[in-house]
């Protein structure tokens, strides 16, 4: 029995090193660049969600994120925003996003 509790606690470490990991790759990377189709002035046409982060994280890092742990304010304009995912209990990392209009 103590056996199996303590793979369970080094699986349980294992998980969350992974997301501190994660997590630190996102904190170095700066900020993710993205560009939008732009509406008049600061607007961009539609809004930018978690679903698209969730796809520009996957084409820019190769990195499979589901768009659940993410919490993002609804983007309708260019600037520069946060987004925190939540990859762990005790783990959470923010994105900086860059919106342009193109």
């Amino acid at each position: 029995m103590k056996l199996k509790e303590e793979r369970i606690e080094a699986e349980k470490r294992r998980v969350k090193e992974e997301a501190q990991q994660l997590a630190r790759i996102f904190e170095t990377i700066g900020a993710f660049k993205v560009k939008w189709k732009g509406g008049k002035g600061k607007l961009i046409f539609g809004s930018v969600t978690a679903q698209d982060l969730v796809d520009i994280i996957k084409a820019q890092l190769q990195r499979e994120v589901d768009k659940r742990i993410v919490k993002l304010q609804k983007i309708r304009e260019t600037g520069e925003y946060i987004a925190e995912l939540k990859l762990h209990l005790e783990v959470t990392a923010r994105v900086r996003l860059n919106i342009f209009a193109n």
